[in-house]
């Protein structure tokens, strides 16, 4: 495996990483961002040990991962949902092309008005 060395800095720590070819803005920012929840965890918290300030900070990212992880499965969810409706429309408009036309007519209502909710 071929890398280099990069050099990071984490809650006024310095650390030297190995990081493949080609991903060494990636782990930058990946540390940047660490860090940044460090800080406010340590502000936030008072804790003064860096172990538990990294634990905590890291509780919190996993929350908030599994959180955006739950949101986007429902998402995924409903629009399988939709293209099942789509794919029995297409079926019924092989056999019965007016009824299809109302019902397409009524899932592009409700495609609009979903369109219109915040994600």
């Amino acid at each position: 495996m071929s890398g280099k060395v990069v050099d990071i800095k984490i809650l006024d720590r310095n650390y030297r990483v190995m990081c493949p070819d080609g991903q060494e803005t990636a782990l930058r920012d990946a540390a940047r961002q660490l860090d940044e929840r460090m800080v406010e965890t340590r502000t936030s918290t008072k804790l003064t040990n860096m172990e538990q300030i990294a634990i905590m900070a890291a509780l919190n990212l996993c929350h908030e991962w599994i959180q955006e992880k739950a949101a986007e499965s429902k998402k995924i969810t409903a629009l399988e949902d939709k293209i099942g409706l789509l794919q029995a429309t297409i079926e019924k408009a092989i056999g019965n092309p007016k009824a299809a036309a109302a019902e397409l007519k009524s899932i592009d209502t409700a495609a609009q008005s979903d369109s219109e909710k915040p994600l």
